[in-house]
């Protein structure tokens, strides 16, 4: 194998420092000299050099796509599975949690959803899939579901609505966190109805809700037409089911103690009623 045994003469590697520029290959203009060095120490060959540089400007390239990726997503904050407390709900289906990560899920194009009361981990664990698909190169968008229906609710205003469905339908992952009871307005079902159809059997969904599906329809303000929705979300979809779970907040490792509760609240979390 032919080795690197000269010093590239002073004009070349001005040149070649030049052009990298130009290319727009900062990784490999940064690590040029260091790789040069370290050539000439090992005697590497020409191949071996280059595959070296290469791989430097690959690796900058992966990451910053993969934090392009993770602005776009809008993520309301870092939640991954390497800090998610695995033993806090005793009720939680951790097999498939796990079995979750290989995101074959969205690759298949199917829908997962999360249910359980509020601070039960629901968002730990949508925001640990997104984080998860960002990485692995998958474009990504999260929602609150209130901020998600007003943003759908404005386009009516402009007849906007099918560009913005068609521009949410073309993510790999739509995450839609904490679907509950909000003001309704006539048009929520209909907007969201318009939004999961034109993924369904495409694209991955996750939604995550802290009432039952029976009470989307209220939420939503038309319980006809969600039925129809609802078919759509349940079909080949994974579903996560947080029974008799505590919440994170008031009975987690941070959450004040017990005797500082007031009164009236249970061991879940939530009020008495």
């Amino acid at each position: 194998m032919t080795r690197m045994r000269k010093k590239v003469p002073p004009s070349t590697l001005d040149e070649l420092r030049r052009d990298l520029g130009r290319l727009k290959l900062h990784a490999m203009l940064e690590a040029l000299d260091e790789a040069l060095d370290e050539a000439q120490t090992l005697q590497q060959g020409y191949a071996t050099f280059l595959a070296a540089l290469v791989k430097k400007q690959l690796i900058a390239v992966t990451e910053a796509a993969s934090e392009r990726r993770r602005r776009q997503a809008h993520f309301p904050s870092t939640r991954t599975f390497d800090t998610f407390n695995w033993k806090f709900q005793p009720g939680l289906n951790i097999q498939l949690v796990k079995d979750l990560q290989s995101l074959d899920f969205i690759r298949q194009g199917r829908p997962v959803l999360l249910f359980g009361k509020p601070g039960t981990g629901k968002s730990h664990i949508s925001l640990s899939y997104g984080h998860l698909a960002v990485l692995a190169g998958y474009t990504v968008r999260f929602f609150d579901t209130a901020k998600l229906l007003e943003m759908l609710y404005a386009t009516l205003a402009d007849s906007s609505t099918d560009r913005l469905v068609a521009r949410l339908a073309r993510l790999d992952l739509l995450i839609i966190d904490d679907l509950r009871d909000v003001p309704p307005k006539a048009e929520y079902a209909s907007l969201m109805y318009d939004l999961v159809n034109a993924r369904y059997g495409k694209k991955a969904t996750i939604v995550s809700s802290n009432i039952t599906v029976k009470k989307w329809g209220k939420a939503l303000g038309n319980p006809t037409l969600t039925g129809s929705l609802v078919d759509r979300l349940m079909d080949r979809a994974h579903v996560i089911n947080i029974k008799r779970g505590k919440s994170y907040r008031t009975h987690g490792p941070e959450a004040p103690p017990e005797h500082e509760h007031p009164s009236g609240l249970t061991p879940d979390g939530s009020e008495e009623e």
